[in-house]
């Protein structure tokens, strides 16, 4: 794995938060410092990158108030994932403070020594979907206002592409700049390598013209020649001082050069001339020199001198040898060369050799957060070759898909094995499937659906985003995909589609017949019987109790979504509960309906809505269970405070795929190919009733053996 990510670079593994649809930062430190935020999530916040290495509370001032910081820090201190649904968020987005909703994870990211280093923080925009609700309702009014809400719906999508346009262009463009940025780290290896040769150059010199002192060190002590034209002619900066003060007897051109005087210092104290020389260590080695007759001999020594009007700091090596006379040091020769130019090469170096370092260590443990980000990811990652072979996927990858790694590793993104398919249900051809659209043209594709349909369980949908890898000669050498299930997200769209067409043909249903009762009545009253009057009337009749039916069920949807589903509860009987209900159904059924149990309990509740219940659980046993002969209703008191009323039939059960649906909203499940009426909203609205008492409700289900339906209540307090 390591050897991968190695391969792979650091570049291609931030484009991969970069161009990902979901809004990812991480966060470091109990103060969450924020550490990385991807382009999703500055759109989200409405900041651009000058936040990062901030404390989120710095970054985000108008989110003092809200949770969100405290969430953070709690899960910075017990290291447990936090999940929110739907959660509202005041922005500050171009001036204006605007409020939001969201899908959210802080995830702790845990490093092997099991503590944690970072917090991995995905999210979703989800205020479309919350705005998409509300339209919703508000189009359950009138056939006009629906129509008029989904044009604004249709402009609304229109708008979210195009601000999906915008983002495509913006991650063109941070591809750009990290091309960019790759380009300039190359040439910055090869100057390191150019500076290598040239402090290695420098190196030498200096080495040969240290020997060269040591050599005339020598021979000042061997020779016989003029002392005053060994000085002059010397090829390094030459000093001769004496006495106790140090007194300037002899100076070639180089020294005066070097020190940045004239001749005239001859004859003068050399700490008069050059003030700044003492307390440094250069002077106090050359007093060391002439006070104990031993030289000295150092390198790159840094030394401050006042050249040119203003105090320069350089570096030389140079040596102190005493200088002899009649057995007894009366001064000092100093030999010195300037290697400043040299020292500052070498400082560059080992500065660039420093950044180099730190660079390659950053890297590295950026390498590991991005291994563990990837590992960890909300989203399926999946790399492949130029040949469409799969060579990584991630471990949501392979929770998406219900595969092992090895198994996908074994395909190409084009298998047949896959059954991929178009949203419409047909098969996707290979050349429209995003990765393949990527692949021919090169360049990323964003938020491409397609449809799987596993051999073994329901099918689900997938939106995937397909970015290119090049190599460095700018050949296509695969590609990285990334992808989230969004499954929810295309049944919730269904949904709406599905139930607007069912609600407008429900409604349609006895409206259309309570219409034809009435017009037959009005046109042909005199000439038809008293008896056929009285089965027009009854027939109008039921269909206005259809109707009534049908608007409570939305009404009672509406005030539940809006908190508004009030309880009047009172001392209920459970006896009298189940007759109720009973002579509310019995003349449509023939079969039995049989109370069984503890029928003397009292519960405090609201006899409308819990009847409701009762009702609904009883309609559904003799829609979907016409074959059992006996319905039961069955009280039993589970403990000292709780009773449980179960609805039981002997029909054909429910498969278990469909169970975890049942108390959607909208949800319509079908029995043996059979469809039945109704919008799929009694199952859920009798379990919000059953929550805002403080109960319990679910179903116990055998295909071929039947279903029973249940819910607890708490029981009057005796």
């Amino acid at each position: 794995m390591i050897r991968f990510f190695n391969a792979l670079g650091t570049e291609a593994l931030l484009e991969i938060l970069n161009q990902s649809s979901t809004a990812t930062a991480i966060y470091t430190g109990s103060d969450i410092n924020i550490q990385l935020a991807n382009n999703a999530m500055l759109t989200i916040w409405g900041k651009d990158r000058s936040i990062i290495g901030k404390k989120f509370e710095d970054a985000l001032p108008e989110l003092k108030g809200q949770p969100f910081t405290q969430l953070l820090k709690n899960v910075w201190e017990t290291a447990e994932t936090y999940e929110a649904v739907s959660t509202p968020a005041t922005l500050e987005i171009d001036g204006e403070m605007v409020t939001s909703y969201f899908d959210f994870i802080y995830q702790p990211i845990i490093d092997n020594k099991g503590e944690i280093y970072c917090i991995l923080h995905t999210a979703s925009d989800v205020t479309e979907r919350e705005r998409a609700w509300k339209l919703l309702h508000e189009k359950e009014q009138t056939e006009q206002q629906t129509n008029e809400e989904l044009t604004a719906l249709n402009e609304e999508i229109l708008s979210t592409n195009e601000e999906l346009s915008a983002l495509n262009k913006e991650y063109t463009a941070t591809n750009s700049q990290l091309d960019e940025t790759n380009k300039e780290l190359q040439q910055t290896i090869i100057d390191l390598n150019n500076s290598n040769k040239i402090l290695e150059f420098r190196n030498r010199e200096l080495k040969e013209l240290n020997e060269t002192i040591l050599q005339l060190n020598k021979k000042l002590s061997d020779s016989e020649i003029s002392f005053s034209n060994l000085i002059d002619q010397a090829p390094v900066a030459t000093l001769l001082v004496k006495g106790d003060n140090f007194i300037i007897t002899m100076i070639n051109a180089s020294m005066l050069e070097l020190i940045g005087k004239d001749h005239s210092v001859i004859g003068k104290p050399l700490f008069d001339e050059l003030p700044e020389l003492k307390g440094q260590l250069a002077a106090n080695m050359l007093i060391e020199t002439y006070q104990k007759g031993k030289s000295h001999t150092d390198y790159s020594n840094p030394v401050l001198l006042n050249r040119r009007g203003s105090l320069e700091k350089g570096y030389f090596n140079f040596t102190y040898t005493p200088f002899i006379e009649n057995g007894k040091v009366t001064g000092v020769i100093d030999m010195a060369m300037e290697v400043t130019p040299q020292m500052i090469a070498i400082e560059e170096r080992d500065k660039i050799i420093l950044e180099k370092s730190d660079l390659e260590e950053t890297l590295r443990k950026s390498e590991q957060r991005l291994q563990s980000i990837l590992e960890t990811m909300a989203e399926g990652v999946g790399v492949i070759d130029n040949t469409g072979q799969l060579i990584y996927a991630n471990p949501m990858a392979q929770q998406i898909l219900g595969l092992s790694e090895s198994v996908i590793k074994g395909r190409t993104f084009d298998d047949p094995k896959w059954q991929n398919l178009r949203l419409d249900g047909t098969p996707l051809p290979a050349e429209e499937h995003p990765m393949a659209i990527m692949m021919a043209t090169g360049k990323p594709v964003f938020d491409h659906e397609i449809g799987v349909q596993p051999p073994d369980r329901e099918r689900f949908y997938i939106s995937i985003n397909a970015a290119p890898i090049f190599d460095k000669e700018g050949n296509l050498s695969g590609g990285i995909g990334t992808f989230m299930d969004v499954t929810t997200r295309r049944m919730i769209t269904q949904g709406k589609d599905d139930f607007i067409s069912i609600a407008s043909h429900e409604l349609k249903t006895p409206v259309t017949a309570l219409k034809a009762s009435l017009q037959l009545l009005q046109r042909s009253h005199d000439k038809f019987s008293s008896e056929i009057r009285t089965k027009l009337l009854d027939q109008s009749i039921k269909s206005l109790d259809k109707l009534s039916h049908l608007l409570t069920d939305l009404l009672d949807t509406t005030r539940i979504e809006q908190g508004q589903l009030k309880l009047v509860k009172r001392p209920l009987i459970i006896a009298e509960l189940f007759e109720d209900c009973r002579s509310s159904v019995i003349q449509n059924t023939t079969q039995q309906i049989i109370f069984e149990g503890d029928t003397s309990q009292t519960l405090e509740a609201d006899h409308q809505q819990i009847g409701q219940v009762m009702v609904n659980f009883i309609t559904n046993a003799i829609k979907y269970a016409p074959e059992s002969d006996k319905i039961i209703i069955k009280a039993d008191r589970v403990s000292d405070h709780e009773i449980k009323i179960s609805v039981i039939d002997h029909g054909p059960g429910i498969p278990q795929e469909k169970v975890q649906h049942l108390f959607e909203r909208y949800y319509r499940t079908n029995y043996h190919g059979q469809k039945f009426t109704g919008l799929g909203l009694g199952l859920y609205i009798s379990a919000e009733i059953i929550k805002n008492h403080g109960g319990k409700i679910g179903v116990d289900t055998e295909l071929n053996v039947g279903s029973t339906f249940w819910f607890t209540l708490p029981l009057t307090n005796e």
